[in-house]
C-alpha cells in the first residue's frame, strides 16, 4: 500500500472521488445479500487507481476497484454511478468472474492484487486462476441481462432512479468509441437490443425506487427527459 501510495497509483481514502464511492457503495451492500447468502459474510470497500482506462472490475468477495479514467472521463451522476456498482457487485454475487477464469480456486491476496492494480492490501477474496485474467473478462449477452435485472433491483432497492442505466450505459457507449481498446464496453457489450430490455424493465425498477423513497409511482419527478408514468404505460 505504501508503494502504491508513493507512485501516486492509489488515491487515498480522504480523496473526494473515494469517498463519495464509499457512500454509494454503502447504501447499495444491504440489498446484496437477497441475491446471495455468502455475500452476508462479505466485507464490502472499494479503491481507485490511477489509470487512464475507463474501467472497473468487481472481485468475489466485496471487493470493487475502479480505474480512475472512469470517474475522470465519464462524468456520471450518483444514480449512474450506483447503477455501474450495482451491475458489477451483480456479476461478483452470481460468481460469473469465477465461471470464466475456471473452476480451480486460490486465494486472492496481497501479492497477486499488487501484480494486478499496484496495491498491496484490498483484502482477501477466493478466486481462481492467474488474477491477470480478471482484466481481459467478457461477459456475453446473458451475463449482462442477469446483471442488470439484480444490478437494477439492488440499486432501486438502496433509493437509486433506475433509469439512469439507461444514460449510463449510453455514456460508456460513446467513451469506448475513442477507446481503442473499447474501452468497459469491450467487457460489457452494448447492443440496441439491450437497451430496449433496459427500457422495458423500467416500470418495475421504477415501482421498487417509488416505494424505496417512500412516494407514489406517479409522483416520481422526470429523470433526463424520462417521464415515469410514460415510461410504466410504455413498459406495459
Amino acid at each position: 500500500m505504501n508503494r502504491a501510495r508513493s507512485d501516486g497509483r492509489l488515491l487515498p481514502a480522504d480523496d473526494p472521488r473515494v469517498q463519495r464511492l464509499r457512500v454509494l457503495l454503502a447504501k447499495l451492500s444491504p440489498f446484496a445479500a437477497k441475491w446471495s447468502e455468502r455475500a452476508k459474510n462479505w466485507h464490502w470497500d472499494v479503491s481507485v487507481v490511477r489509470s487512464r482506462d475507463a474501467r472497473m472490475v468487481s472481485l468475489p468477495g466485496g471487493k470493487l476497484v475502479v480505474y480512475s479514467a472512469l470517474l475522470d472521463r465519464a462524468h456520471l451522476n450518483d444514480d449512474e454511478l450506483a447503477m455501474l456498482f450495482g451491475h458489477e457487485i451483480a456479476h461478483a454475487l452470481r460468481e460469473q468472474v469465477r465461471e470464466q477464469l475456471g473452476e480451480q480456486r486460490v486465494p486472492l491476496g496481497a501479492v497477486a492484487l499488487s501484480r494486478l492494480f499496484g496495491i498491496a492490501d484490498l483484502g482477501e477474496a477466493s478466486t481462481p486462476m492467474p488474477t491477470a485474467r480478471l482484466a481481459d473478462l467478457k461477459f456475453d449477452a446473458t451475463d449482462e441481462t442477469e446483471a442488470d435485472v439484480i444490478g437494477g433491483d439492488i440499486a432501486s432497492r438502496a433509493g437509486f432512479d433506475p433509469r439512469a442505466a439507461v444514460t449510463l450505459w449510453d455514456k460508456l457507449a460513446a467513451l469506448a468509441r475513442s477507446d481503442k481498446s473499447g474501452g468497459f464496453i469491450a467487457m460489457h457489450p452494448y447492443s440496441a437490443a439491450r437497451r430496449r430490455d433496459l427500457i422495458k424493465r423500467l416500470p418495475d425498477m421504477l415501482a421498487l425506487y417509488a416505494k424505496a423513497r417512500g412516494i407514489a409511482f406517479d409522483q416520481l419527478p422526470d429523470y433526463d427527459g424520462m417521464p415515469a408514468v410514460t415510461t410504466r404505460a410504455k413498459g406495459h
